[in-house]
């Protein structure tokens, strides 16, 4: 499976966020701190597995409307 792109429609503090991931076979992100790197990680752990509840991501949006 290859993600070319994710949808941050509303999860953690990013509303309609798209991230264009490219078409290749190997992706580094990098950010300062704060940037978004470990929410965007767990958004995509939410959109292959299900987001757990509670979660610490639904703070900006509800848990019902969260959405990857």
């Amino acid at each position: 499976m290859r993600i070319d792109r994710l949808d941050l429609t509303a999860f953690g503090p990013f509303s309609d966020l798209r991230l264009e991931l490219g078409g290749a076979p190997f992706q580094i992100v990098h950010g300062p701190n704060e940037a978004g790197k470990s929410t965007t990680r767990r958004a995509l752990e939410g959109l292959l597995y299900g987001i757990p509840q509670p979660t610490p991501d639904a703070h900006l949006h509800p848990m019902p409307a969260l959405r990857v």
